[in-house]
């Protein structure tokens, strides 16, 4: 569904960290070309090989991105909470998307067509080295990630992977933190390469030390500290 003149659609924009500084002029531009979807809980946005067609602006839920290898063994995940622009990596380069992505919940987005994306980006220096800026972060991340779980034994994986979800999709409450985003042991144990029977020990060990509780598939993070220098 096109979307149409709306001040509602440039506060929206305006809430993307990409956007923020933008002018009336550069959110005229930008919103003449987007469209808004709305995806049920499970449904699939794309999967990894489709023509990578859609930059995507999430408003409401959150989605998972992931890529597995042939024997169902997750080579890659990751989650996208409101208001992030997805997927940056492959801007004018890859012609196909390199995972998937589905809905966790029920969400809302915008989507742009990639090619009206980069030509936006061609002609707007401020918004391309965002973009650059943002993309050299995401590879920090990565690559913390990936030391992080290469050095530990499995138990300190698990603890590393909570950390990096409190981090990434956390929000502050009376100086604990919620995340709001469905998170199952199964997907905690496949992030940091562990069982179920693993997870679920760290679990219960952190819920009686009462560092951590679940309610829902939503995690509270009583002692945030505790995770902080996990996270680093």
């Amino acid at each position: 569904m096109k979307v149409f003149n709306d001040a509602t659609i440039r506060k929206n924009l305006k809430n993307f960290e990409i956007f923020s500084l933008a002018t009336s002029k550069e959110l005229t531009e930008i919103e003449i070309s987007l469209y808004k979807r709305t995806y049920r809980k499970g449904q699939i946005l794309f999967t990894a090989g489709d023509p990578r067609e859609r930059i995507y602006l999430l408003l409401n839920g959150y989605i998972k991105l992931e890529k597995t290898n042939e024997s169902g063994t997750m080579l890659y995940g990751d989650f996208i909470k409101p208001y992030t622009l997805f997927p940056y990596g492959g801007l004018f380069k890859d012609l196909e998307y390199h995972y998937t992505a589905y809905s966790l919940t029920d969400v809302e987005l915008y989507y742009i067509p990639t090619k009206r994306f980069e030509e936006i980006l061609k002609n707007n220096t401020r918004q391309l080295i965002h973009v650059v800026e943002h993309l050299s972060s995401i590879l920090r991340l990565h690559e913390s990630r990936l030391q992080a779980i290469t050095n530990s034994n499995a138990s300190d994986r698990v603890i590393q992977v909570l950390a990096f979800i409190m981090h990434d999709l956390g929000i502050s409450k009376n100086k604990e933190i919620f995340v709001e985003c469905p998170i199952t042991t199964t997907e905690i144990a496949r992030l940091s390469g562990t069982s179920r029977e693993t997870v679920s020990h760290v679990l219960n060990q952190l819920k009686r030390e009462r560092i951590v509780s679940f309610e829902n598939k939503h995690i509270f993070f009583h002692k945030p500290d505790f995770f902080f220098q996990a996270g680093k």
